[in-house]
């Protein structure tokens, strides 16, 4: 499966750690800041990658809520029909200012262990995948 992460720069570690967790377990995962070419269009190149992406987990932190661009990328992903129930919230940080609908999609809370936090994002990727079969 292939995961858009979404985050901003303060939390690149915790993205990177995220990300090796995921992959580890076989899913391809497209981080803006490890993956964006210097000198690239990076706005066509992020909308290509929202476009294409079939999940995308948002870090959420006091510099992420505030950010113009992980607002934009969150917005995409509630109006991408192909994304219903695969936007997963992750807490990285305690957060003032979270956005309603990103509590009402179950936060998953960051914490000392990205294995678990990998584990859960899974766990709920796969559910989403098997319920939008059911309804086909």
């Amino acid at each position: 499966m292939k995961i858009f992460l979404s985050y901003a720069s303060p939390d690149q570690a915790s993205a990177q750690m995220l990300a090796k967790k995921l992959e580890a377990k076989g899913h391809q995962v497209w981080d803006p800041e490890r993956d964006l070419v210097s000198g690239s269009d990076w706005a066509s190149t992020l909308m290509k990658q929202m476009k294409s992406a079939e999940a995308m987990v948002v870090l959420l932190s006091p510099e992420a809520v505030d950010s113009r661009w992980v607002s934009q990328e969150i917005e995409f992903a509630l109006g991408a029909k192909r994304l219903q129930n695969r936007l997963i919230p992750v807490l990285v940080r305690p957060t003032r200012n979270i956005p309603w609908i990103l509590r009402e999609l179950q936060l998953i809370k960051l914490g000392d262990n990205p294995e678990k936090v990998a584990e859960e994002i899974l766990e709920r990727l796969h559910h989403s995948q098997h319920g939008s079969q059911a309804t086909k």
